[in-house]
């Protein structure tokens, strides 16, 4: 795969670093259509420089104009191409084999993909996801953190399965919009169009079928709650966060998934009820919002240390 990520990355600054000419591209897209390996190395590669921004390619000739700077390049797209770098590493705040993922985003990061089969995948923040699609399935494995998945119809015959993993089972996608978050040992499953199945680590028997609006978590076979899922699940896809009447331990919590650092409430506010929707791209602005609206102070120590305080009288 290696040797296809190097090669995909030398037809990137070619088509963008010389005049496209018809015969060029042809040679790509036989490049492209001679093995499922060129195909998915140049999928990486475009996806992850689209990341950056597309350099058009009459300003790419003199930017590429020396040898010596096309081998940079080359060695630059390739590094990222095979990392599946997007920020600075470190920046990063999760584990080694997320690292590693085809797929990942940082603190308040969130990044929408789409799939070689139409399907659409948007990552949260902190959420690492591989991608292993062949002749017989679409696998999606969620590592850590939250991912929104719509299903697109699958182009082979008969169609492939779609399905999500996790370390506590398996999501089968029955042509569906849903959500899945994997986090402390605990995947919450929330369909937001049609239906999935899922099948729990180690269960015997029939999975359980969920259907829009619904939501299950479980920890392993054997475990699991069914319940309505709450209105507001994706909004974070939107940069959202829509809350109805929660603690403000939780409403907290969930922003602090979104910011660098500590971020948490005192325990005599940690009951109060919050109602409201909250910008996570912009977590000073929700902490303003929220000292604004209900009787609260914030306490910083630094930019990194934020503490939620009962307003003093």
């Amino acid at each position: 795969m290696n040797a296809a990520i190097h090669e995909a990355a030398g037809w990137y600054a070619r088509l963008r670093g010389e005049t496209c000419s018809p015969a060029l591209e042809q040679e790509w897209r036989n490049w492209l259509a001679a093995s499922e390996a060129n195909r998915q190395a140049w999928e990486r590669v475009e996806t992850v420089c689209g990341r950056f921004g597309q350099v058009p390619g009459a300003v790419c000739i003199p930017v590429l104009g020396t040898s010596e700077r096309r081998r940079s390049v080359l060695r630059s797209l390739a590094l990222f191409a095979v990392s599946g770098a997007g920020v600075a590493l470190a920046s990063r705040q999760v584990p080694w084999l997320d690292w590693a993922s085809d797929y990942r985003t940082a603190t308040g990061e969130r990044w929408d993909i789409r799939l070689a089969d139409g399907s659409r995948l948007v990552l949260n923040t902190r959420s690492a996801v591989d991608v292993r699609f062949n002749a017989e399935q679409r696998l999606v494995r969620l590592h850590a953190g939250e991912i929104l998945v719509a299903t697109h119809e699958d182009s082979f015959s008969p169609p492939r399965p779609f399905r999500v993993d996790t370390a506590q089972g398996r999501i089968l996608a029955l042509g569906t919009r849903f959500t899945v978050r994997a986090e402390a040992g605990l995947t919450t499953v929330t369909v937001l169009e049609k239906a999935v199945a899922v099948s729990q680590e180690g269960q015997l028997g029939p999975g359980q079928r969920v259907e829009a609006g619904q939501q299950f978590s479980f920890a392993g076979a054997g475990s699991g709650a069914l319940t309505s899922s709450p209105g507001d699940a994706a909004a974070w896809e939107n940069g959202r966060l829509v809350v109805v009447d929660r603690p403000l331990a939780q409403v907290v919590a969930e922003l602090s998934r979104y910011r660098s650092g500590y971020l948490g409430c005192a325990p005599a506010v940690a009951q109060l009820r919050v109602s409201g929707a909250f910008p996570v791209d912009d977590t000073d602005e929700a902490l303003l919002a929220l000292v604004e609206s209900f009787p609260l102070q914030l306490e910083y120590r630094t930019r990194y240390w934020v503490r939620v305080l009962p307003r003093e009288a």
